[in-house]
């Protein structure tokens, strides 16, 4: 892989764990944090969609063993940390709130079906964003299907597509067609996220085509600054008009999707490699090295923050908000890496190790 793509692969992960940041930040911090959550989370399924596609062709000869070895990978990487979340969010609900979780709720997500139960109780449970891993599971084993099935319909239709799917999504929003469990079908429901992994997938295709390739070639270092600051800006007038005129349901899907993928990931993909100043900052190698624990970063955030809000709680002590939150972000960040280094890893590589050969 050339130092064109390594770039290329670099900013997109910094970028994607700025996206895992800011859901702490809105998990936590902001009070009405929906709307930039819901691109937040959007971005990153988009992303996974984009990578699958970039990495694994899923070519004719891909047979069940391929695809066995492909799903014993994903889990081998993130099982592990899972289950890990899980066991920590049920300790924190009974040290911070003093009560408990049902063996049900355990189960269903260690078995990766607690987003296919429209119970909040199941889908936010012992920890309040695996979902997100249950709903990535399940794209997964989705993969081949999506990505050989897209690679067969011309770039200008898949396109069409997607926009027309969103436009679904947002009427069905819109109107509430979906009662009581609206939230619920619309952000947690795995087949739901199938159309920003889809999105991805699009994206890595559009890539591929040779009129990108030329408009990729003449893009400048200040041509490409240019649009990395266009982006940046469009993604904040999106989230203004969708914070202030739509309802908080209706920007969860369609508009939380749009300027993750319009605004921040198709421009951002266009520039890397092409020494915008935006992407230089992407990647900045502090950056990328603390992108390798994304995941333990977005899956473990419940945990640290309540458990810490709980001591100074029982210590009669709340410091300001600045420096409380520069404790919280760094404890986050040290058991993460804690967590990567001296636990996922090691499994991983027992786990791969176990895979029949």
């Amino acid at each position: 892989m050339g130092t064109s793509n390594n770039k290329h692969i670099h900013s997109l992960n910094t970028l994607q764990l700025a996206a895992i940041i800011t859901v702490f930040i809105g998990h936590f911090w902001v009070k009405d944090p929906s709307f930039l959550n819901s691109a937040c989370v959007a971005f990153c399924f988009v992303y996974s969609g984009y990578f699958t596609a970039l990495h694994h062709q899923f070519t004719a000869s891909y047979g069940k063993r391929d695809h066995l070895k492909f799903m014993w990978n994903k889990l081998s990487k993130l099982y592990p940390l899972h289950v890990l979340g899980v066991f920590l969010g049920a300790i924190t609900m009974h040290v911070a709130w003093g009560g408990g979780v049902s063996p049900s709720i355990i189960l269903a997500h260690l078995t990766l079906t607690n987003s296919w139960i429209p119970f909040s109780e199941y889908f936010f449970g012992a920890n309040a964003v695996a979902w997100y891993i249950c709903d990535l599971f399940f794209l997964y084993l989705m993969a081949p299907l999506l990505v050989r099935g897209l690679r067969r319909i011309p770039v200008l239709w898949q396109v069409l597509v997607v926009i027309a799917l969103l436009v679904v999504q947002f009427t069905v929003e819109a109107l509430s067609l979906l009662g009581l469990y609206h939230y619920y079908f619309i952000y947690q429901f795995p087949v739901a996220r199938l159309l920003d992994f889809a999105a991805g997938i699009t994206i890595y295709n559009i890539t591929q085509c040779v009129s990108w390739q030329e408009l990729k070639s003449r893009i400048t270092p200040t041509v490409a600054t240019a649009i990395e600051v266009a982006s940046v800006v469009l993604f904040l007038v999106m989230f203004h008009i969708g914070k202030n005129y739509l309802h908080t349901h209706c920007y969860r899907g369609f508009c939380a999707a749009a300027p993750a993928i319009a605004a921040l990931f198709i421009p951002f993909i266009l520039t890397s490699g092409c020494n915008g100043l935006l992407s230089r900052l992407l990647e900045f190698k502090p950056f990328t090295r603390l992108s390798t624990i994304g995941a333990e970063i977005y899956l473990l955030q419940v945990s640290p923050y309540f458990l810490i809000k709980t001591l100074f709680n029982s210590c009669g002590i709340m410091p300001p908000a600045v420096p409380y939150f520069i404790i919280q972000m760094g404890a986050l960040l040290l058991v993460s890496w804690v967590v990567h280094r001296y636990y996922v890893t090691p499994l991983k590589r027992r786990m791969l190790a176990m895979f029949p050969r």
